[in-house]
């Protein structure tokens, strides 16, 4: 009996070993699966990306319960940089992790420089990690999870890359609010338009007003005088109407200082471009010449004052100082003969004498 309470004591102690061994074994690999999946598939169910630096800046990039996402709550988000954003959120893998050699270096390099990203799905943290520099062959970022339980860095960082991406990742996670602002300028379905009017200052008797009246009804007012334009082409208006369904800026004016831009401001703007919306609500943009930061010579030859190819613009809020392209921008300044009948097919810009070069 006391034989047989022995091998029953064996076997316990055996199975409770085992039963440790195996739990031990599986929580290890539970914190292995944990410490390097950086990756989040269901994206769509992201509803908010906090993101912070090492400067103290951070940004909020949130989705409403309309599907519209906004920047620190005040602005649209660019589209673009958002899509590349959470393409990368659900494509990010482990290529390998950080050696031992490597780890104190790499873990003081995340302490300087890396910026945080906490991801939430339906209003609830689900996924934090730091993201740091780039490998030095370029082709892979230093990464580490954070716990989002206690929110503490785990023990290990990893090199992540994306899968057939040549390249890092780190810029994408970036924390300048004007990058990620959305660069619509103009944003209308041609049956949201009640007036579209042009002024130029240079040469007021460029000016002119187009009013929408009603179906194929358009009428013209030039603004020195008064006039009514005669002989309108309504399919000329109606294409000219639909280049406002999408026009975006290329670039807040990072480069110019505040003096500079002040400077600019008191210029003459080339032409005030104002569309009112059905509501009678307005957008007011004013456009001005630039400078080009290097030298440019003109077609004969001679050094040019101004950017042929860009412009300058102010805003409808007044606040923000942006820089167009001339050829997505042009084709809603043409002059007024491009609405009648028998002018020109594509619409050109008004020529501006201020692009006159130096002698």
């Amino acid at each position: 009996m006391a034989k047989k309470n022995r091998i029953a004591i064996i076997l316990v102690i055996i199975m409770g070993s085992l039963t440790f061994w195996f739990v031990s074994n599986n929580r290890k690999g539970t914190l292995s699966a944990e410490m390097k999946n950086f990756a989040v598939k269901d994206t769509a169910s992201i509803n908010k990306i906090f993101l912070a630096d090492k400067n103290g800046r951070t940004l909020t990039l949130e989705k409403s319960d309309k599907g519209r996402w906004t920047v620190n709550g005040k602005y649209g988000v660019r589209m673009d940089a958002l899509e590349t954003l959470l393409e990368t959120i659900m494509r990010i893998d482990v290529k390998e992790p950080v050696g031992k050699k490597a780890h104190d270096n790499v873990m003081k390099r995340l302490a300087a420089k890396a910026v945080k990203c906490e991801i939430y799905q339906n209003g609830e943290l689900t996924k934090a990690y730091y993201v740091g520099t780039e490998t030095q062959k370029m082709t892979g970022t230093f990464m580490i999870m954070i716990d989002v339980d206690n929110m503490e860095t785990m023990e290990r960082p990893f090199i992540t890359y994306i899968p057939g991406f040549e390249g890092y990742l780190t810029t994408r996670y970036f924390t300048e609010e004007k990058g990620w602002r959305d660069r619509t300028m103009y944003q209308y379905k041609p049956n949201e338009i009640k007036s579209v009017r042009m002024e130029v200052p240079f040469n007021p008797t460029f000016g002119y007003e187009l009013t929408v009246k009603g179906n194929n009804d358009y009428e013209i007012k030039m603004l020195a005088d008064n006039k009514i334009v005669s002989n309108v082409d309504p399919l000329a208006v109606k294409q000219y109407l639909s280049y406002f369904q999408i026009l975006s800026f290329e670039s807040f004016e990072v480069d110019l200082k505040q003096n500079q831009i002040d400077s600019v401001l008191k210029s003459q703007p080339i032409n005030i471009l104002t569309v009112t919306d059905k509501d009678g609500k307005t957008n007011k943009v004013k456009f001005y010449a630039r400078k080009p930061k290097k030298d440019v010579y003109g077609k004969d030859g001679l050094l040019l004052k101004f950017d042929e190819e860009r412009m300058d613009a102010l805003m409808d809020n007044g606040l923000d100082f942006v820089m167009v392209q001339f050829y997505m921008f042009g084709k809603v300044m043409p002059p007024v003969d491009y609405f009648i009948k028998g002018g020109p097919q594509t619409p050109q810009a008004v020529s501006l004498p201020v692009n006159k070069p130096k002698a």
